[in-house]
């Protein structure tokens, strides 16, 4: 393990002493039992293959600290082990989904009806395979339907279950106050996201959790809605960019479309399951990370809506923003 550079990253990042510490101990748990394995490895040599059993034996130990994760996802990309990088961050990412509807629902709904609708249901930990929140969810989200009234889910849903931060937003926030009216912002936005994708592309670096090639520069270029958005009026049409695009893009049937363009950890496996079924209803929670930039530009909560997704039959996820009257 490269310590010293390792430190140093993290301290780029402006992590505390105390967090830098709990991710060096979390890469030193992988690189030791990646040489306790049968086919022992280096953490130069794994895979994201090897990231569940890894996950796994942190959950028997009590030790999948999310933080232990994060510093071993941050470590996968220092060595360019974009394999490893990628496994972990299908663990790391939407992990807190489950943990906030159970919150939610207790808030809107209170205790008790928090307590029926999870009644047998563990909540489950950080490192549990995505399979598993989908199972959780198919449990869940049925009884917080029968529970509670169509507008009462909603509100759960759009509540927000994601943790974002304001403050990661305030960058956009302040280059948005740089330009005259959002039409300008938005070609602005559309080409930093596409240069960004080119240059992964380029380097052969991962887009979050998935690779870019032509095909993909090609599709994002000619659908400005993925990265940049589309103004009506005061809507902003948006499409999320595919969770594997390159996949999404070479399949030919609709239901391995719908499956590759999905992001949502507790919904994705449903999609080729028949033995778990979310209500299309759950899609509601989807646009509020649309919707976190604009709502963080303009200091107030906004209306969208679900205009197609994958859960409810389409082949991409296309959100509409609403934001204040009178933007221009």
């Amino acid at each position: 393990m490269k310590k010293d550079e390792f430190r140093d990253l993290l301290a780029g990042y402006q992590y505390a002493d105390s967090q830098i510490d709990a991710c060096v101990v979390g890469v030193e748990l992988l690189e030791a039992f990646l040489s306790s394995v049968a086919s022992a490895k280096t953490l130069t040599t794994a895979t994201g293959d090897d990231v569940p059993a890894f996950a796994a034996s942190l959950v028997e130990r009590g030790q999948n600290e999310r933080s232990r994760l994060v510093g071993a996802y941050h470590y996968a990309g220092m060595i360019n082990n974009y394999s490893l990088q990628i496994g972990l961050l299908e663990l790391l990412d939407g992990f807190e989904i489950l943990g906030n509807l159970h919150k939610k629902i207790a808030e809107e709904l209170g205790e008790d009806a928090q307590a029926a609708i999870f009644a047998g249901v563990e909540l489950l930990t950080i490192g549990t395979p995505p399979i598993e929140w989908t199972r959780v969810n198919a449990v869940v989200f049925p009884r917080l339907q029968q529970a509670a009234n169509p507008e009462a889910v909603k509100r759960i849903l759009r509540s927000g279950l994601r943790n974002l931060p304001d403050e990661h937003y305030l960058p956009i926030k302040e280059r948005f106050e740089g330009f005259a009216d959002v039409d300008t912002f938005l070609e602005d936005r559309g080409r930093r996201h596409l240069d960004n994708l080119i240059k992964q592309r380029d380097d052969g670096t991962p887009y979050f959790n998935q690779f870019i090639d032509d095909t993909v520069i090609e599709f994002v270029r000619s659908t400005p809605e993925i990265g940049q958005g589309v103004r009506q009026g005061n809507t902003i049409i948006e499409i999320k960019i595919p969770h594997q695009s390159i996949e999404y893009l070479a399949a030919t049937d609709k239901a391995a479309k719908q499956y590759h363009v999905c992001h949502c950890p507790v919904v994705k496996e449903s999609l080729r399951r028949d033995d778990l079924v979310i209500s299309p209803a759950f899609c509601d929670f989807c646009p509020s990370f649309n919707a976190k930039p604009w709502e963080v530009i303009f200091g107030q909560k906004l209306e969208y809506d679900v205009l197609e997704s994958a859960l409810r039959g389409g082949l991409w996820c296309k959100f509409a923003i609403h934001l204040p009257e009178g933007t221009t």
